[in-house]
């Protein structure tokens, strides 16, 4: 198909100007012609496009929008705005029944890589009907014989027109060609997995170009710092990477990495999330309908898919920070048939044993040294094969850890008169991390039926040892040793098949179905210590000493389920599926079934509206007693005793997209949770899962809220402003904690604002900006003490607490700048980025605590007791010494751990 395109480029294109002009006996050119000198937007349109008869008219203080709809009122045509673009195409007519229908599939990739496109979009325009690839870049379109018109899209790439004739299913294999000019195209058809246009509610796909601009902590891109932006999702503590979306917890999150869940998505205790942005291809965050084949958690799924890697030819990328090195390459093993990419990253201090040294030998009788160091690391590998257009063969493969070591030694040297010597050796390691490997098989059984069957394998696991040595030696030889070590771990395993199945039998049903079986292990803490003596140079009997041991909970988690996503009418489209599920552990079996429904209505003119219902079901909690994310957290599954936690959501929301490159939205959801676990006033998990159950209880919750959310998807400024207006409470009706009343969650916060923006000034600098507002959570704080001093120097402690998280924190706030240099080289493209977080040094508080401060001053009775002067009166006769008591407040103090801090990051892409 022939495109015209007629460019305008002299007038600024303002959409509200009012026109006031003549047709005279005009034809569509001319009339093309006279619109784009008025108003400089350019026409683009097939030669499909015509004009039923001349035109004539004549319109008076109009805009560019109202005189189209008055030129095409009665012609076969449609138009849309977008930037400075209108498109036109041709107004869908009834056509005549088929005497047969035939079926349209194959993979979009990338021109130059081959890699799968997720999303792409795909429109016949004669019928205005279409569809979009599935994550696995796979499409199939069935469509009445005849004459057959698609136009295959994609952000970034150039348009694509294929016309034939369609007399038989075919197979065809669509590459794009990437054109940077080309970004403000308007996208012809609607994606159905997320965004406004699609029908499913709180689905927002993230662009990795997004993520990587956003500025974030010492320079590093984070993916789930960008999604903290997005309505409706927090961080816990300001300034780490835990995920708090609409009143849940953070193990109320599914985070997916190709389909498979993680469990541990943090780095350095939540400052960084795992992912690697060089490794990523495609983020898609749901937080409303979700459809119906994800399950297993109450308040967001992360969809996370990484690259397939380059068919055609080699590529990378290297970057060097200050806090981390990565490295990222991929290409062909077998051009055209298997290719790889590999992507790492790693802490400099890896490679060091002892990052910092500290030594103290100024005392002649004791030298003091402390070793420290943390590193982390990731490394993410994946494998490509290609059998044929309808059978391929991923292989992939994550690792990541932390690690954490702390040793601290004391030596007392001999001297002449005494010539024995003795050392204190202190050793604290800390590790934790993530195994994800996986095999998937995606094969086309034909034109409507896609296949994907996955075998995988997960682990997490924490690990805490520690050792103490107590050695004496005696002219050199070993006379007296007392070592002590201990160990704790904890993890959990998951080995898992899954069978998806994509079938569209005709454009209007989108139909996905399949099943899962996933076998736990959970391993919820093993203690163990040991002590090994040696007296007088004779080895002694080891000891077990304070060992513990919660022997390994298995769990089988059974799923199957099928949704539809299929259009009623031009303006109705609903997505409606069931999911079924099965948790047997522990003697006992827990079957739940979730129905989906989401509904998407065509107002017309950019307006629309949506509603949606999601019920969801969760099988695994995690005990935390810190605000920040732990590696201690333990993951402990549902009892005998513990019930499954269940959601329901209910949720509305109006969009509108009138406006070209801008969209509007608004959503209000509603949502109750039940059997939520907290943790008794008091108790805390950290290092111990013994007798867990009976330290929590389980209650109820609900969450309410408004989002709002403007988004500029074109142009050289681009970016959201996005609110939130919420609130979260919970409630345990046995009476154990707060008396059964409401009260707010720890995370809950009335007021949410964020602000991103990426500019790009040409090609060479681009500059991104973020800027968060936060009003504060809760913490239980004791109101009032009274501590009693008894005559013996002893003290008891009481205190007030009038109901759980009594206390709100002051609000949050911070401006992150990032500023990238690009200049292209002979070899590739090098990119300077300079970034300053917390630009203006808002001292927000990471970390809150309370002390005491009393109202009477103790100093004095401490004294004379302890200088033997008892004739002082405290609340008692003269001549004695009677207890004392005291009263005080409590009074917050909080802890900026996150300052303004500037980086520098070097990254040459190859």
């Amino acid at each position: 198909m022939c495109v015209v395109l007629l460019t305008n480029s002299l007038y600024a294109q303002n959409k509200e100007v009012r026109l006031s002009m003549n047709f005279r006996n005009v034809t569509l050119e001319n009339v093309v012609k006279q619109l784009e000198n008025a108003t400089g937007f350019s026409f683009i349109y097939g030669e499909e496009v015509k004009l039923n008869r001349r035109i004539t008219l004549e319109v008076e203080k109009l805009t560019i929008q109202e005189v189209l709809q008055r030129v095409f009122e009665k012609e076969p045509i449609k138009f849309e705005i977008s930037g400075k673009h209108i498109l036109l195409y041709k107004r869908h007519t009834p056509q005549k029944p088929a005497s047969r229908k035939f079926t349209i599939s194959g993979y979009v990739t990338d021109g130059a890589s081959s890699e799968t496109l997720i999303g792409a979009n795909i429109l016949e325009s004669r019928r205005s009907t279409g569809t979009a690839t599935n994550p696995f870049g796979f499409y199939t379109l069935t469509l009445p014989e005849g004459d057959a018109e698609l136009t295959f899209s994609y952000l970034g790439y150039e348009t694509l027109h294929s016309r034939f004739e369609l007399d038989r299913d075919t197979l065809l294999n669509i590459r794009l060609n990437s054109n940077n000019q080309l970004q403000e195209v308007v996208i012809l058809s609607d994606k159905r997995e997320a965004g406004i246009e699609s029908t499913t509610m709180g689905a927002n796909e993230i662009p990795m170009a997004q993520i990587k601009n956003t500025p974030s902590i010492l320079g590093e891109a984070d993916l789930l710092k960008t999604i903290q932006l997005m309505p409706g999702v927090q961080a816990g503590m300001e300034g780490f990477s835990g995920m708090y979306v609409r009143g849940g917890g953070p193990d109320q999150n599914l985070v997916l990495l190709d389909g498979i869940p993680v469990y541990n998505a943090d780095h350095l205790l939540g400052v960084f999330s795992i992912f690697t942005p060089e490794a990523v291809k495609n983020v898609t965050l749901f937080k409303s309908s979700f459809p119906a084949r994800y399950g297993g958690r109450l308040s967001s799924i992360v969809d996370v898919r990484t690259n397939d890697g380059d068919m055609k030819k080699y590529h990378g990328a290297i970057s060097i920070g200050l806090l981390t090195d990565k490295l990222h390459i991929e290409g062909p093993i077998i051009k055209g048939k298997t290719s790889f990419s590999l992507s790492a990253r790693a802490m400099p201090t890896a490679f060091f044993k002892n990052l910092i040294v500290d030594k103290d030998d100024d005392s002649p009788n004791v030298h003091y040294a402390d070793k420290y160091n943390y590193y982390f690391y990731d490394m993410n590998a994946k494998l490509n094969h290609k059998f044929n257009d309808r059978s391929r063969l991923f292989l992939g493969f994550y690792r990541g850890k932390d690690h954490y070591h702390y040793d601290s030694r004391e030596d007392y040297p001999g001297n002449s008169s005494n010539i024995d010597t003795r050392y204190y050796d202190n050793k604290n390691h800390l590790n934790w991390g993530n195994i994800i490997g996986y095999a998937r098989w995606n094969y086309v059984f034909n034109n409507r039926l896609f296949g994907n069957t996955t075998f995988s394998y997960n682990s997490y696991q924490m690990t805490l040892t520690g050792s103490l040595d107590d050695v004496k030696y005696r002219n050199n030889q070993l006379m007296d040793r007392n070592h002590y070590n201990s160990k704790f771990h904890s993890g959990i395993r998951d080995w898992s098949a899954r069978m998806d199945f994509d079938y569209t039998p005709v454009p209007e049903h989108h139909i996905k179905f399949g099943g899962e079986f996933i076998y736990h292990t959970f391993s919820p803490g093993v203690s163990t210590s040991k002590m090994q003596e040696i007296e007088n140079g004779m080895a002694q009997t080891d000891t077990l000493y304070n060992t513990s041991t919660s022997r390994d909970m298995n769990g089988q988690e059974f799923s199957i389920y099928a949704e539809d996503n299929l259009v009623l009418s031009d303006r109705l489209s609903l997505n409606a599926g069931v999911r079924f599920s099965l948790f047997h552990t522990q003697e006992k079996s827990y079957f739940s079934a979730q129905p989906r429904l989401s509904a998407r209505y065509d107002l017309g003119r950019g307006f629309s509206a949506k509603a949606s219902y999601t019920c969801m079901s969760q099988y695994v909690h995690l005990l935390s007693s810190t605000p920040l994310s732990m590696p201690t957290d333990l993951w402990v599954p549902i009892t005998k005793d513990i019930r499954p936690m269940y959601a329901n959501q209910y949720s509305i929301g109006g969009y509108y997209t009138g406006l070209a490159g801008w969209e509007f939205s608004v959503e209000g959801y509603y949502k109750q949770m039940r059997h939520i676990l907290e943790y008794q006033d008091g108790v805390s998990f950290f290092g111990t899962s013994t007798n867990w159950e009976e330290k929590v209880e389980t209650g109820q919750g609900r969450s309410y809220g408004l989002e709002v959310m403007m988004q500029k998807n074109f142009g050289r400024t681009t970016g959201w402003l996005a609110y939130t207006l919420s609130k979260t409470e919970h409630r345990f009706t046995d009476g154990n904690i707060n008396q059964g009343r409401w009260f707010p969650y720890k995370y809950d916060r009335r007021h949410s604002i964020s602000l991103c923006l990426n500019h790009k000034f040409s090609n060479r600098i681009d500059v991104g900006a973020s800027w968060i507002f936060n009003t504060g959570g809760c913490i239980t704080v004791p109101e009032r003490a009274t501590v009693i001093i008894r005559p013996d120097g002893s003290t008891e402690t009481g205190t007030y607490i009038s109901q759980r998280n009594n206390y709100r924190l002051p609000a949050s706030h911070r401006l992150n700048i990032g500023v990238n240099f690009n200049k292209k080289t002979k070899h590739g493209m090098r990119t300077w980025n300079i970034s300053v977080y917390n630009a203006y040094n808002a001292m927000n508080p990471n970390i809150v605590y309370s002390e005491w401060q009393m109202t009477n001053n103790l100093n004095g009775y401490y004294n004379n007791y302890f200088n033997g002067n008892y004739n002082n009166n405290y609340n008692g006769k003269p001549g004695e010494v009677s207890q004392v008591k005291e009263e005080g407040k409590s009074v917050i103090k909080k802890l900026t751990i996150l300052p303004c801090i500037p980086s520098v990051t070097y990254t040459y892409r190859f």
